[in-house]
């Protein structure tokens, strides 16, 4: 048994730690009204209340609910659920058993090109699909891109999604991951899906070369 390890999170039982994310816990949880087991996303407003920003954070995490909350793709991870119960916001959503883009290369030793593409062209289709109902998730790289033991890709976390229509992040906010950014969204210039699509170009040029 983990110490600290929490017996339940609003209805799922937690089964185990899968690991820490940008503002708290993960883990690996079981719905016990249908028996589904899910990953729970789970954010403190204690401990987002130490950057001064605890606000905007808690707003951020929870615009992850609200962007892939209603989008249903196969190729997009799904959202079952979000609230905050006792000062712990949570989301849940679908567990993907595998890992990340990352380590599902690391097992295989490197890509054909033939196999790059089976999993760029998927991750694209899914893209496409966000990109027409006003979403850019605008953190595409490879620890976002969960791919199944059957070799299922699934974008992960829209916690910086771009919703057409919102306010919370103004021009010239910085946010992403600058090894994956288009230049337009590195300094802070209004995006669309181009810049999605030029993380990709840049994670199929890692998995063609290995670098």
């Amino acid at each position: 048994m983990e110490e600290n390890l929490p017996v339940r999170i609003g209805r799922y039982e937690v089964v185990r730690k899968l690991g820490r994310g940008g503002m708290g816990i993960v883990y690996e949880g079981r719905d016990p009204n249908i028996g589904r087991h899910v990953a729970i996303k789970t954010a403190r407003r204690d401990v987002l209340a130490d950057s001064g920003d605890a606000g905007i954070l808690l707003e951020r995490f929870l615009r992850e609910a609200r962007a892939a909350g209603v989008l249903n793709h196969p190729n997009i991870v799904t959202i079952y659920d979000a609230d905050e119960e006792n000062g712990l916001a949570y989301i849940a959503m679908e567990f993907v058993e595998g890992g990340d883009l990352y380590s599902w290369v690391d097992k295989r030793g490197g890509l054909t090109p033939e196999e790059a593409v089976d999993v760029i062209a998927p991750v694209c289709e899914a893209l496409a699909y966000a990109h027409e109902r006003g979403i850019v998730h605008r953190d595409i790289k490879p620890a976002n891109i969960l791919v199944s033991v059957d070799g299922r890709p699934c974008i992960a976390d829209f916690g910086i999604a771009h919703v057409a229509g919102s306010q919370l992040t103004r021009e010239g906010a910085l946010v992403g991951t600058p090894h994956y950014m288009s230049p337009e969204q590195f300094t802070g210039r209004p995006v669309d899906g181009r810049t999605d699509l030029f993380s990709v170009a840049v994670m199929l040029y890692e998995l063609l070369s290995g670098e």
